[in-house]
């Protein structure tokens, strides 16, 4: 009886983050159900579907810096200028009635402009931890600054329209007239950003230097370099969720993302991804998304509950979260310990 009641007590502590998204999804039901008085239809979880794959990817990247025991702060700058680029190439080069083919062409020199931006935006931030030694936190904070300042010098404050509609209509379209495209961009990402960490020698070197920088370096593990390259990934990653904002806006500017990045915070917290490194999943990544989308939805369907109060109401969520696994944690030491 106490072999089957201790090592059922194991399980739930092993499983004690699926049970937790497990009732945060129950709960985010329950906002949309009241939010939407019990009415709810194809047309609400298709724009769940639509709006999360934005924050979602920034949350991606968000993800690969923390589990390597950083943080980027610099996501929603590096969204925002790859999206600016982006668009202003696509916009000087695509010609006046131009060929299917030749939007294509172009749409993917675009993407391919846009995540070289990112990639040279998270090396910058990498460099800045790895290689000086400047903590992740103040790295990233003045990066994001500086990044957002190029954004900000290039369109001197103003938006970027009048762009050709071949971008618009890929984020905006709907395989099989209910599929978002935007929906399948963050599947792909998920699933690359799993096979990097699941299946390839960087994610393990990635998890590697998150659990313990100085025993990662003497086992022969390059921390500089899987650093520079998780922050590379992620600035890629942030490109990537520039370009689906500029898609759903059908312009660019500098502040689009401003609001998402508490959320990429939150998402990977409510994930279980460890801050102090070492930890993380992508499918509770993916799981958290779908949550804190599905909140934000049927919060935005109170008209008694101001927009102005969603910053208070993340703040909230994320602190309860913190103390919840903070006081897991040391439950689960205080037993392991006895």
């Amino acid at each position: 009886m106490n072999k089957n009641s201790s090592s059922m007590r194991g399980l739930l502590q092993k499983n004690a983050n699926n049970v937790k998204l497990i009732v945060m999804f129950l709960l985010s039901v329950a906002v949309l159900y009241i939010a939407t008085h019990g009415a709810f239809s194809w047309e609400q979880l298709g724009l769940v579907a639509y709006l999360f794959p934005e924050m979602g990817v920034l949350a991606l990247g968000m993800m690969l810096a923390m589990v390597s025991g950083g943080i980027d702060l610099t996501v929603v700058a590096v969204a925002d200028l790859a999206g600016i680029v982006g668009c202003m190439f696509m916009k000087a080069v695509m010609p006046e009635g131009a060929s299917l083919l030749v939007q294509v062409a172009v749409l993917i020199a675009t993407v391919m402009l846009s995540l070289l931006v990112g990639a040279l935006c998270g090396i910058l931030s990498g460099s800045f931890i790895a290689r000086i030694g400047i903590p992740a936190m103040v790295a990233t904070l003045g990066a994001s600054d500086i990044i957002l300042g190029m954004a900000i010098g290039i369109t001197n404050g103003s938006s970027i329209r009048g762009l050709p509609p071949i971008l618009n209509h890929v984020v905006n379209y709907k395989l099989f007239e209910i599929i978002p495209v935007t929906a399948l961009v963050f599947a792909v990402c998920a699933c690359v950003v799993a096979f990097i960490l699941y299946k390839t020698s960087l994610g393990f070197k990635i998890y590697m230097v998150g659990s313990n920088k100085v025993a990662s370096r003497f086992s022969g593990i390059n921390n500089t370099r899987v650093i520079t390259l998780t922050y590379m990934i992620s600035g890629m990653l942030s490109a990537v969720s520039g370009l689906l904002m500029c898609g759903h806006f059908n312009s660019a500017r500098s502040d689009f993302g401003k609001s998402y990045l508490m959320p990429a915070i939150l998402i990977c917290v409510l994930a279980g991804v460890n801050p102090n490194g070492g930890k993380g999943k992508v499918m509770g990544l993916v799981i958290a998304v779908v949550i804190l989308q599905t909140l934000s939805s049927g919060f935005a369907m109170f008209q008694n509950i101001s927009d102005y109060y969603k910053n208070l109401i993340w703040g909230l969520v994320l602190i309860a979260v913190m103390i919840a696994n903070v006081v897991s944690e040391r439950r689960n030491s205080k037993k392991t310990n006895s």
